[in-house]
């Protein structure tokens, strides 16, 4: 379901390929937390296409 976190959410890497509605995390150093981003545009994933990209990802939560 589109908009919940899971406990198995992966890591945002080059080279992926992701699908609509599927999660990554990324760890943000200043924040010392992990937010999560939900595709919304299936594609492959480059250094352009990382969160937060509004075209390829929204905004989730903080974990």
């Amino acid at each position: 379901m589109p908009g919940l976190v899971s406990d198995a959410t992966r890591i945002w890497v080059i080279d992926v390929h992701w699908a609509m509605n599927a999660q990554c995390g990324v760890w943000d150093p200043k924040g010392k937390g992990v937010d999560i981003w939900e595709c919304i545009r299936p594609h492959n994933s480059t250094p352009d296409t990382q969160p937060p990209n509004s075209q390829y990802w929204r905004y989730v939560t903080r974990r």
